[in-house]
C-alpha cells in the first residue's frame, strides 16, 4: 500500500470554499479533519481554526455559502460547518472516489496557506488520480512511499521543514543499512550545508525517540 503527499499551492478564486475563505478574516485554517459531500449539493466538515474566534465566527455566520456553523465546546478552534459545496472540494473528492484512493485525514493547511493532502492506495491508481486533478489547481508533490499508519502521529511532532528533510533522508536511503546516501548528498539536494542537515536530523531523531520511550 502506497501513499502520496502533495500540497495544493494555488486555487482559482471561484473554486475556494466557504471554509477556505475564512483565511481572509480573523481566523486561519489549521486543518480539515473531515468533509462529507451530501446528495443535495452541500457538504459538512470539521475544520480546525486558530485566531480571533469571536470575529471569525461572525464572519462565518455572515458567509452566504455557510448554512450553519457550530463551535466545539470540548476542543478549542474546532468548528462544524454545513456549507454549499464548491467546485474544488467536489472535484477532488470525486476524483478520490472514482479511483478508490483513501484520504489520510486530516488535510493540513501550510504556513503559506496551501492545503496538504495525503492519499493512500495502489501506486498506479494514485498516479492516475493525481493526473485527473484539474489544470487550474497547482500542486507540489512532497512525499511518496510505503504507507505506515504511525507516520501521521510522528509527523505531527515535526515542523514543515523537518518533515521535508526527514522524507528526503528516507527516500534517499539515509536510514538504510548500509546507507545509500550521505549528509553531504542530502545537503546538496536541500540546498543547505551538511552541518545544518545533520542538526535538523538530530533534532528530528530526538523528538521521535522521546515520543516512543
Amino acid at each position: 500500500m502506497r501513499y502520496t503527499t502533495f500540497v495544493i499551492e494555488q486555487i482559482d478564486d471561484e473554486r475556494c470554499s466557504s471554509g477556505e475563505r475564512v483565511s481572509d478574516s480573523a481566523v486561519h485554517g489549521e486543518a480539515i479533519h473531515y468533509i462529507n459531500l451530501l446528495n443535495d449539493g452541500t457538504g459538512v466538515g470539521l475544520y480546525q481554526l486558530r485566531g480571533d474566534f469571536e470575529q471569525g465566527m461572525d464572519a462565518l455566520e455572515a458567509d452566504p455559502d455557510v448554512l450553519s456553523v457550530e463551535q466545539s465546546t470540548a476542543s478549542e478552534g474546532l468548528v462544524h460547518l454545513h456549507f454549499r459545496a464548491n467546485a474544488l472540494m467536489t472535484d477532488l473528492l470525486g476524483i478520490f472516489r472514482r479511483y478508490e484512493v483513501v484520504v489520510d485525514w486530516p488535510m493540513e493547511y501550510t504556513d503559506r496557506g496551501g492545503l496538504r493532502v495525503t492519499i493512500i492506495g495502489e501506486e498506479g491508481t494514485i498516479r492516475e488520480a493525481i493526473e485527473e486533478i484539474p489544470d487550474g489547481i497547482r500542486i507540489t508533490l512532497e512525499g511518496l512511499g510505503e504507507y505506515r499508519p504511525e507516520m501521521r502521529q510522528l509527523s505531527s511532532l515535526l515542523t514543515d521543514r523537518q518533515r521535508e528533510l526527514l522524507e528526503l533522508a528516507i527516500d534517499e536511503g539515509y536510514y538504510e543499512m548500509p546507507r545509500r546516501t550521505t549528509l553531504r548528498d542530502l545537503a546538496d539536494r536541500a540546498n543547505i550545508s551538511a552541518g545544518t542537515v545533520g542538526e535538523h536530523l538530530r533534532k528530528i531523531e530526538t523528538k521521535v525517540i522521546m515520543e516512543l520511550v
